[in-house]
């Protein structure tokens, strides 16, 4: 019997919002793998992803 992972990932403020993009995306496609994925972001995280990616995707997740 497989255990499936539960996962937190923080995104802080700093730049960097492409790599917390990327590893979202990787993470949402292991669903064998990966029961559950639990993200925490700060106000300034949101401020920089809409400043560095021009979008608020985040808000998808």
């Amino acid at each position: 019997m497989h255990h499936k992972h539960k996962i937190v990932v923080a995104i802080t403020g700093a730049s960097g919002s492409i790599y917390a993009k990327v590893l979202l995306d990787k993470l949402s496609k292991l669903s064998e793998q990966i029961e559950q994925v639990g993200i925490v972001m700060s106000d300034n995280a949101k401020d920089v992803w809409k400043t560095e990616l021009g979008n608020e995707d985040y808000k998808k997740l």
